[in-house]
């Protein structure tokens, strides 16, 4: 049993003064309470506010960040970007693949995120076509290793087009049919430690048929999270209205019953159909604000979806940042350069954008993974970050106007990371040359 004292802690509900709280050795909030007084015992901390749920990763990704950020064609894109990624997808093993996610599953953790959804794709192990399992293990294992709580999605993608094309060659590594998606899965469930789950993930309404998709849901069931790609492209909104006379939001939900164990990730290009559909039915928007900000994907409509009251989560995606402060920056600075205005994420209850955007991204990333929760009730994970009152940029600010000051100004000021009440160090040097070493192969 442990105890802490905080002079300030954000709560779902706002925040809260001199709390009081107790940890059991499976790092669970078992006590707490508000205006309190500190123990002679107890762990003081000044500010913290709860870990991030981390809600899409391509943790392969990680290895190509900064190396795309060069002219390719007249008109560079999401695709051609596409295209050089496939490159990366394509030369790496489950070897590699384990001392990658090892390595950036710890940055994740870090940088304040306590939790990932794996979207995970590549399959096949390299060289060895029939092998489909190993690759999902070295992510089950690195995450174990790591410490980070995992949902891995294992991605059903089995053509290019909408109309049924096949895939190409450089997404080969990726393919399984219904049966072997089934077999993988039910494989999986076996092989998952403690704080690790399993949810369906279909890659994108151009990438399975509906057909499938019901398939495998018959199959597995939907009360384990659900997630895909949708409405990132405008070229994917009108290839697929072309194909269906439907948008993609409205052609989903035309088919399924969505509802909040769906997670729809990007969904950037929405009309207001769309939106009030997300948004009646509890499903997640998962957006990845640096990812779609560096790939020009576009805009998500916030304010509306806002005031709908949607739930949203955050992705570091491809990992050209890892960094929740960061994507929650760009997520409110990408609205107020579209909408020509200051603020524009708060409510009537919570003025500060930082912490109306924190706690919506917590509130949304736990059910976009069915994650244990993080923070100070009772039956939450102790998984918190410590702010560094100490930084001078934070001199005599409360608790809200701290956590504005990391998402807009410095988000360096960080004390601690503690993952079930205790703190997480840096990784050793073992993993970081092993790290090295792989993406010294890979370049």
């Amino acid at each position: 049993m442990k105890s802490f004292f905080f002079h300030e802690a954000l709560f779902p509900s706002g925040w809260s003064k001199d709390v009081r709280i107790d940890v059991d050795e499976n790092g669970t909030v078992t006590s707490s309470v508000v205006n309190s007084m500190p123990n002679a015992n107890d762990e003081i901390i000044d500010c913290a506010i709860p870990a991030m749920p981390n809600c899409h990763s391509h943790v392969f990704q990680r290895t190509m960040a900064g190396l795309t950020e060069y002219k390719t064609s007249e008109n560079d894109s999401f695709w051609s970007w596409r295209n050089l990624m496939y490159e990366y997808a394509n030369k790496i093993n489950s070897e590699q693949l384990y001392h990658i996610a090892r390595y950036v599953y710890h940055e994740m953790l870090l940088c304040g995120y306590s939790s990932v959804c794996e979207f995970h794709y590549i399959h096949r192990e390299l060289n060895n076509p029939e092998d489909t399992k190993s690759m999902s293990l070295a992510i089950i294992q690195a995450a174990h290793d790591a410490g980070i709580e995992l949902t891995l999605l294992p991605v059903l993608y089995q053509q290019s087009h909408v109309d049924g094309t096949p895939l190409t060659k450089s997404q080969e590594r990726f393919y399984l049919s219904n049966k072997d998606y089934i077999e993988l899965y039910q494989a999986l469930e076996k092989q998952l430690y403690e704080n690790q789950k399993l949810g369906i993930c279909f890659h994108s309404l151009r990438a399975v048929s509906i057909e499938n998709m019901q398939i495998v849901l018959d199959e597995l069931g939907n009360n384990q999270p659900i997630h895909i790609h949708i409405s990132e492209q405008v070229a994917e909104v009108e290839q697929l209205f072309e194909h269906t006379n439907m948008r993609p939001v409205e052609y989903l939900f035309h088919n399924f019953e969505v509802n909040s164990n769906w997670s729809l990730i990007h969904a950037t290009h929405l009309n207001d159909n769309e939106i009030n559909l997300i948004a009646k039915s509890g499903a997640i928007a998962g957006l990845c604000p640096m990812t779609e900000a560096n790939l020009g994907d576009g805009v998500f409509p916030l304010p509306v979806y806002f005031r709908q009251n949607g739930k949203m989560a955050i992705g570091s995606d491809s990992h050209i940042v890892i960094n929740p402060f960061q994507e929650l920056q760009m997520l409110e600075y990408s609205q107020r350069l579209q909408l020509r205005q200051r603020v524009v994420s708060s409510n009537s209850k919570t003025s500060h954008v930082g912490t109306f955007l924190w706690n919506n991204a917590v509130s949304g990333g736990k059910l976009s993974g069915q994650f244990c929760g993080n923070g100070f009730n009772v039956g939450d994970k102790a998984n918190w970050i410590e702010i560094d009152t100490r930084n001078p940029l934070l001199t005599n600010l409360n608790g809200e106007q701290c956590l504005d000051t990391l998402v807009f100004v410095d988000s360096n000021a960080i004390a601690s990371i503690y993952r079930n009440a205790q703190k997480i160090q840096k990784l050793n040097d073992k993993f970081t040359e092993n790290y090295k070493k792989t993406l010294k192969s890979l370049r």
